[in-house]
């Protein structure tokens, strides 16, 4: 048995070191081989993945050439519409310039009697300054017409036009000269005066006396001293005594009344139109018959009447007869400009 068990170990451990022997050549060209297949496995890689690169970059390269045809071709579109924008452009340059040369040949056409049409509005500009100061007396009006046509003559800077410049200048320092006349603030004064004429109390109500009006009698104790007290009233009525100096002034009726207001205020009317057309003589006349009208039908003792008739009398001191310049020299020098100018036109 102990054979047995020692031959076995042996019989185990013999197969070991019958293992063939590898030789150094043999290993060194496994590995060797090994090494070329791990090389070529990472070569085949780089190369899928250089393949897989070269792709991703021809995809990228084909969508950047697609775009840039698309870009391309938009780009011809605009072109080609701006190409037919720059065509309706020089059209319309074109028209423009045809348009231009015509309103330039309308200007001078116009512009070629100039001095002719400024010389025609100087005319009738001085014809209606003359007429606002005889007939309105309207200096102001006059001197803004001769201000304004001096303007226009000195844009013109023509020589021949020296001397109608001097008489309206002339004509400008005359009219600066007058004295003023308040016309808009008399006529505001008349205007409040008729709208006042309605107010004032007539001289028949005047005269009526205010105590029996504004006290009662007492009331008697009794009923018989009560009917002799307005028995007694009614007899004080009936009988009065006062001094009048106007007898008529006391007989208006009523219908009489309101045409009398209605007379006032058509004569303070009549001083404003006169005032307005410088008619002195009909202008004070109104006045004084206005005033006179109050004096003898209205109630003289209250302020209101009393100031109305003061107002009257102070606008009848007003002078309206101004001196005004016919304006008849500039007029002069005007036509004799438009009758040089025709004579000297080709």
């Amino acid at each position: 048995m102990t054979q047995e068990q020692d031959s076995l170990p042996s019989a185990l451990t013999s197969p070991r070191r019958r293992l063939p022997h590898v030789s150094p050549a043999l290993a060194t060209a496994i590995v060797a081989l090994v090494a070329t297949g791990g090389v070529w496995l990472y070569q085949q890689h780089a190369m899928e993945s250089l393949r897989l690169a070269v792709s991703r970059e021809l995809a990228q390269g084909q969508q950047q050439l697609r775009s840039a045809q698309e870009r391309e071709a938009q780009a011809q579109l605009r072109g080609q519409a701006l190409e037919r924008e720059l065509a309706n452009v020089a059209a319309r340059q074109n028209e423009t310039q045809s348009q231009q040369t015509a309103l330039s040949s309308m200007y001078e056409a116009l512009t070629r009697n100039e001095t002719q049409r400024v010389l025609a509005e100087t005319e009738q500009t001085l014809a209606f300054a003359s007429q606002q100061l005889q007939l309105a007396g309207n200096v102001d009006a006059a001197l803004v017409g001769l201000n304004a046509i001096d303007q226009k003559l000195a844009a013109l800077n023509r020589p021949e036009l020296i001397s109608l410049r001097k008489s309206i200048s002339h004509d400008i320092d005359q009219l600066k000269t007058q004295p003023y006349l308040d016309v808009v603030g008399i006529a505001a004064r008349l205007d409040t005066l008729v709208v006042g004429i309605d107010r004032l109390p007539l001289a028949v109500d005047g005269n009526r006396d205010p105590k029996a009006a504004a006290t009662a009698p007492a009331q008697p104790a009794n009923m018989l001293q009560r009917a002799g007290s307005e028995l007694w009233g009614q007899f004080r009525q009936l009988i009065k005594i006062r001094r009048i100096d106007q007898p008529d002034a006391m007989l208006l009726t009523p219908d009489e009344a309101f045409f009398l207001r209605e007379n006032v205020k058509l004569r303070l009317l009549n001083a404003r139109t006169a005032l307005l057309m410088r008619n002195e003589s009909t202008f004070h006349a109104d006045l004084k018959a206005a005033a006179d009208y109050l004096k003898r039908y209205f109630d003289t003792s209250t302020p209101a009447t009393r100031n109305t008739i003061n107002a009257l009398e102070g606008l009848s001191r007003e002078s309206l007869a101004l001196k005004l310049p016919d304006l008849s020299a500039s007029l002069t020098a005007v036509r004799q400009s438009r009758l040089a100018s025709e004579r000297a036109k080709p």
